[in-house]
């Protein structure tokens, strides 16, 4: 897994990229916690990633978490293999996905 982060229009974006699980989960969160870290919106641009784990789902949700009432999350891009593991899991009920 890569992972790009940038600044657009005052947002923090993040652009993964492969699969998230438990090997590549623990830069996943480091990347969350340093570049969300703010009251600005952080974006998950999620179009390169293939598959998400169990752990990947816990991240998000903690980064979730962590934005709510500070500039919120976004997640962008889920490609149809990834949204049917939110839909699934309920993700997508809780979830702010464009």
């Amino acid at each position: 897994m890569t992972i790009k982060v940038y600044e657009k229009d005052g947002s923090s974006v993040i652009v993964p990229e492969g699969k998230i699980d438990h090997v590549t989960v623990g830069e996943f969160e480091k990347t969350i916690r340093e570049a969300g870290n703010n009251d600005r919106l952080l974006t998950l641009d999620m179009a390169g990633v293939e598959y998400v784990s169990s752990a990947a789902l816990r991240a998000i949700l903690v980064a979730n978490d962590m934005k709510e009432g500070k500039g919120g999350l976004v997640i962008t891009n889920v490609n149809n293999k990834v949204m049917e593991i939110f839909r699934i899991t309920g993700f997508s009920d809780y979830l702010n996905i464009c």
